[in-house]
């Protein structure tokens, strides 16, 4: 597979790469989420999502390799599920300054693009101690950032490998990723810059 090749907008773009104290601190093959799935309704009445490919990997052009999380409603999210729609991936921690400040971006996006199939799910990998987040952590980052119907999940470090073989390459906070209709990774930034999201969302639309 290869490695996921970000824009780096150096004059414009803002992240957390500097904030790693309380990310060096965990451990995530001994950390335990304790949210429990519940099952979720078949997004495709009944029918298999239309994925035909055997590889996948976070490379732009590549297939994002499918993963299954516990959403804010305590209901299982399916990356494959939502093929069809254009997404933006959202990987955040709940200690990163930048990521609370576009965290309400993630619901007045989904206002805004939702009717023309755009969804924004955001990944919390760490809570604020740099723990994976707890379901009271996720209701709590629902709440303060009025997210209504865009996906929140309960991530962890095993979704990173900066190798880029065995899960997304996050070296800085937030990193978000653009995958179109026919699931294909288009865009990734370390950081956030609102006009060139919004040009890929359109773009992407």
């Amino acid at each position: 597979m290869k490695k996921l090749i970000f824009i780096f907008l150096a004059t414009i773009s803002i992240s957390c790469s500097s904030c790693t104290d309380a990310t060096d601190a965990v451990d995530s093959s001994s950390q335990v989420n304790d949210i429990q799935p519940q099952p979720s309704s078949d997004m495709h009445g009944g029918s298999p999502a239309p994925v035909t490919w055997e590889e996948c990997g976070p490379g732009i052009g590549d297939h994002p390799c499918d993963f299954s999380l516990v959403d804010q409603d305590g209901n299982i999210f399916q990356l494959y599920d939502n093929y069809g729609k254009v997404i933006l991936l959202d990987f955040s921690a709940m200690w990163c300054g930048v990521c609370n400040v576009i965290a309400p971006d993630s619901q007045t996006f989904t206002d805004l693009y939702g009717d023309q199939g755009f969804i924004w799910v955001t990944v919390l990998i760490d809570n604020s101690q740099g723990q994976p987040p707890t379901e009271s952590d996720i209701d709590r980052w629902c709440d303060q950032y009025g997210i209504e119907d865009s996906p929140v999940l309960a991530g962890n470090r095993s979704l990173i490998d900066m190798s880029g073989e065995a899960g997304w390459p996050i070296s800085s906070w937030p990193t978000l990723i653009i995958i179109d209709r026919e699931m294909i990774v288009i865009h990734g930034i370390y950081g956030w810059s609102e006009e060139m999201i919004t040009s890929w969302i359109e773009g992407a639309l």
